[in-house]
């Protein structure tokens, strides 16, 4: 049923990737649906979480060295991963539908955790000054490598992503 919902997103996109439609493509009976998903939003964020998988803690000693591993797989994942197609079409979904609103927002969350948790390690061991804002760095870490992916169309690779590492690390110099 998953890959049968993967590949109507890619071929569709997410409003015609209805259960009915999933059902027609998987041979599978439309109840047998419903009884693991309770409907479309759950059953296309379990489709996309079968393309992504939460990153891995790098824990390499350095926050520097965690963020731009984590950022060039983001990077990565954004250029040419198997999902980078649907991100933009799950994203536009949940500006227009509150259950997939608050689905992307749990999702994104867990994708998350793993980053805070770093941005968090690097506060502790004074590699950031105390009191910032973990979310803060997240998107100020995130937000260039989405946006010139989204939106400017410029090269969006490891070197970009360590440039932007650097040049968020900087300004949060101590002292």
């Amino acid at each position: 049923m998953l890959r049968s919902t993967v590949e109507l997103l890619y071929e569709r996109g997410i409003a015609a990737t209805t259960i009915e439609a999933v059902a027609d493509r998987s041979g599978v009976a439309k109840t047998t649906i419903y009884r693991q998903w309770k409907g479309q939003p759950e059953l296309v964020l379990d489709a996309f979480g079968s393309l992504l998988r939460a990153p891995a803690d790098p824990a390499t000693g350095s926050l520097r060295d965690d963020l731009v591993d984590l950022l060039s797989g983001f990077a990565t994942a954004l250029s040419h991963g198997p999902a980078t197609r649907l991100m933009f079409a799950l994203i536009d979904a949940a500006e227009r539908d509150a259950a997939f609103a608050a689905l992307h927002r749990q999702e994104a969350a867990a994708r998350h955790a793993v980053i805070l948790q770093v941005i968090d390690r690097g506060i502790r061991r004074g590699e950031l000054p105390a009191g910032t804002d973990a979310a803060e760095v997240l998107d100020l870490v995130a937000g260039p490598v989405f946006h010139r992916r989204a939106v400017s169309a410029g090269t969006v690779d490891a070197a970009f992503a360590e440039r932007v590492v650097d040049r968020v690390l900087a300004a949060y110099q101590i002292g």
